[in-house]
């Protein structure tokens, strides 16, 4: 009977893959292909399998990722293996929106006596979106200042600025009228030396 001939060796290689490594982006896939040396080994058959399949998942050498994270898949053939390890990225989700609420906000505009203070609030769209981060701007920091937490205060200065919370490229304002504190109106009498005066309006 002729002698079994061993494997004595299994390669990896596909698109891709480099160093016994591999970047996918979530959702993709791509087909491997394992090499048994020597060519009349008699166990040629190869079985494939992955660390974790929620990441990227394998069958019969076609891999597909799954979600962001690694996993190494292996390649089997008469007791010998090889491997790749595989990097899935997540695909970024975008932000679809932004709107800008808080106490006074009405149809996007915010009413403040100056040195008063308002909380604004920026809700970004969807909640899985990747760059969630908000930033938020004045247009005139001099009639409403506004802090990285969405504390609108009015300054000293009557007039409008514009408010602005971007999150992902996506922008949404409220546009912020700053009234001075009024002071009282004082009436005052103009008494020329020789006689009052009288302007009659027409």
């Amino acid at each position: 009977t002729p002698q079994p001939v061993p494997v004595s060796s299994v390669s990896i290689s596909g698109s891709g893959v480099s160093d016994g490594k591999l970047s996918l982006k979530s959702g993709a896939s791509v087909q491997l292909t394992a090499t048994v040396t020597p060519s009349n080994a008699t166990d040629k058959t190869v079985s494939w399998t992955s660390s974790n399949s929620s990441v990227a998942k394998v069958s019969d050498g076609k891999i597909t990722a799954v979600k962001g994270g690694t996993a190494t898949i292996t390649a089997t053939a008469g007791g010998k293996t090889a491997s790749v390890v595989v990097t899935v990225a997540d695909n970024p989700v975008p932000v679809t929106s932004v709107s800008v609420s808080g106490d006074g906000v009405s149809g996007g505009k915010l009413s403040l006596k100056s040195g008063a203070s308002a909380q604004l609030t920026a809700t970004v769209k969807p909640d899985d979106a990747t760059d969630r981060k908000v930033t938020w701007t004045s247009s005139d920091s001099s009639v409403a200042n506004v802090m990285g937490t969405g504390v609108v205060t009015a300054g000293s200065k009557a007039g409008k600025a514009t408010v602005t919370a971007t999150a992902g490229g996506v922008s949404a304002s409220v546009e912020v009228t700053v009234e001075a504190v009024g002071k009282h109106p004082m009436t005052v009498w103009y008494h020329p030396d020789a006689s009052w005066t009288t302007v009659k309006a027409n």
